[in-house]
């Protein structure tokens, strides 16, 4: 480490020193110097100015009288590395300013040579007060929004957990068939968006959502809750793809939609079936999602807001455009949709 000091180049020899003490004194930064003995033989004038105290008082370890007591050990402990190795260092502080109070100081230090052999250490500070307290403010204002967003997330969850309770309890009271289909479908699809977001929410808020993960989750959920035995699920995600949470949701959303009615609608008299899930990238920046059934394809003539004429066919195209996303459904022979999107 001895060489990385020489390598620095030297520091001014005794006929720059007032020359040296000229410029210190004019820099816009506190300037601090020690010896090879680990003494303070020298600050400059800002840093005299700040302290309010003579230089006679800081030379040596005199300028430790201003440290706060619990920043002290830390410090000369970060020195005392940094010296017996001959590396630069970086530590913030506190100091005691010339009007008593605590200001935070960045520090910096690297070693010198003079004439080639080590000399001692060169240091800076300056005062990082405000920067570090709008730090602290901006950390403090992300917990306070983490915690009113965990417990909104509680309480509408918790919510959600009682409407499908009661739709469910609806259902089981409804003396028509058709209304109680109804509501157990209402009660269904209310669960598994609940899922879905609960899901989303314990993404990171500087992460991505892996969408192939997610969708493979969120199509077997669906299948198992609707309760529909006999239908295959095959997966084929093809390709890596992570969206952000605002993007990812709305997609999650429409697969467990057309997941939900081909298990409800594409087969029935309870014959068996498949259901394909596909991810991959058609080309540069784009992302596809197909969910495919072989069943028996779409009654055009129903209308979309009844039970059997599924609902949700009326939801995804809005689904779609909070995505930013393209769908396309064709029920010619079982129900094949296409989902492009944009994706990095």
């Amino acid at each position: 480490m001895a060489g990385e000091a020489q390598d620095r180049g030297q520091a001014a020899g005794p006929g720059g020193e007032a020359q040296f003490r000229a410029l210190a004194d004019s820099a816009p930064v506190m300037i601090w110097r020690t010896d090879a003995n680990r003494g303070c033989d020298y600050f400059n004038q800002p840093w005299l100015d700040f302290t309010g105290r003579p230089l006679q008082q800081e030379l040596g370890d005199g300028w430790r009288a201003a440290v706060h007591p619990e920043d002290v050990a830390r410090c000369q402990r970060a020195f005392d590395e940094a010296f017996e190795a001959r590396r630069e260092f970086t530590i913030d502080f506190r100091l005691r300013r010339h009007d008593g109070a605590w200001r935070w100081l960045l520090g910096k230090g690297r070693p010198f040579c003079v004439e080639g052999r080590f000399a001692g250490y060169l240091g800076s500070c300056i005062d990082c007060t405000e920067a570090r307290q709008a730090l602290e403010d901006h950390q403090r204002a992300l917990e306070e929004r983490e915690e009113l967003l965990s417990e909104l997330h509680h309480r509408v969850k918790n919510n959600a957990q009682a409407t499908t309770s009661f739709l469910s309890l609806q259902a089981n009271r409804a003396s028509d068939p058709t209304v109680a289909a109804a509501l157990r479908a209402a009660a269904m699809r209310v669960m598994l968006a609940t899922l879905v977001q609960d899901r989303m929410f314990r993404v990171p808020p500087d992460g991505g959502v892996e969408l192939g993960t997610e969708l493979a989750t969120t199509a077997r959920t669906a299948l198992e809750v609707a309760g529909r035995p006999g239908i295959e699920l095959v997966l084929a995600l093809e390709d890596s793809l992570t969206l952000p949470v605002a993007q990812a949701t709305p997609i999650a959303l429409i697969v467990n939609e057309l997941v939900v009615n081909a298990a409800r609608h594409a087969f029935p008299g309870g014959r068996p079936g498949r259901i394909s899930l596909s991810l991959r990238r058609p080309g540069a920046g784009l992302g596809e999602v197909v969910v495919a059934d072989d069943g028996i394809g779409l009654d055009q003539t129903l209308p979309r807001n009844t039970p059997r004429g599924c609902l949700g066919l009326h939801l995804m195209p809005r689904l779609a455009r909070q995505a930013h996303a393209t769908l396309r459904i064709d029920g010619s022979q079982g129900v094949t949709a296409v989902l492009h999107f944009a994706c990095r």
